[in-house]
């Protein structure tokens, strides 16, 4: 955003939560979570056992289900208010995690948000 300033370009930022969409995906993400846990030695394996395994997979879906909004109109409003709003804001929050994580920030200055 900063260095697009430059040469006269506005850029809006859009910050995301997490949604249930292509890589907040369990199957995708359980996926990926065995790929690594095969990569493992089997001494890591044996030292974190079996049982943890599976465990993690459940709370992995448990807070994916939990936590993810599955509405993915809340970003795609966000982009069209961004392309053709005659003042569009600098910063864009979609879903109620990105505004909480964003919160300490939504209070700052954009110059100072930006260098954080």
């Amino acid at each position: 955003r900063i260095e697009m300033q430059h040469f006269g370009v506005k850029v809006s930022v859009v910050e995301h939560g997490f949604f249930k969409a292509g890589l907040v995906n369990s199957d995708v993400i359980e996926r990926d979570l065995l790929r690594l846990w095969n990569t493992l030695t089997p001494e890591i394996r044996d030292s974190y056992g079996e049982k943890y395994f599976v465990e993690y997979i459940k709370a992995q879906r448990s807070s994916v289900k939990r936590l993810c909004d599955s509405d993915i109109s809340k970003v795609i409003k966000c982009m069209e208010h961004a392309l053709v709003a005659k003042y569009p804001r600098t910063r864009y929050r979609a879903g109620w995690d990105a505004k909480f994580f964003w919160l300490f920030l939504s209070y700052a200055p954009s110059c100072l948000s930006d260098m954080l």
